[in-house]
């Protein structure tokens, strides 16, 4: 089993370019000040979408729905093998990882998400 993919507020761009169909996808964001310490996310929110090229949604996760704050400024995500399975494989997603606390809300993380067909059934 993989280790989550950690990505550190910058905020950045990452790619899975090998998720492969019927796969459960994980990640870890960890949120910093410039002094190292970690961010204080108490009572923020957190949401993921999942885009086709073109824009139209497939998948939508939020706290409590995938994404659970995990730590003192750290989140995670979990996108079940059960979402997973029904994404076109061979295809090319976009998704982005929006943080709001309180009227502000900011981008952390987005990028694209190749989905291999699943071989094994």
């Amino acid at each position: 089993m993989n280790e989550p993919q950690t990505i550190s507020l910058s905020p950045a761009i990452v790619h899975f370019e090998d998720l492969v169909q019927g796969d459960t996808m994980t990640w870890r964001i960890t949120l910093t000040d410039g002094n190292s310490d970690p961010i204080d996310v108490t009572g923020d929110t957190f949401d993921m979408d999942i885009r086709r090229l073109d824009n139209s949604l497939v998948l939508s996760f939020g706290i409590g729905n995938g994404i659970a704050i995990s730590g003192a400024g750290e989140i995670t995500g979990t996108i079940a093998a059960a979402d997973t399975v029904g994404l076109e494989p061979d295809f090319t997603y976009q998704y982005d990882v929006q943080w709001t606390s309180g009227a502000t809300i900011r981008t952390i993380a987005w990028g694209q998400i190749q989905l291999l067909k699943q071989i094994t059934t």
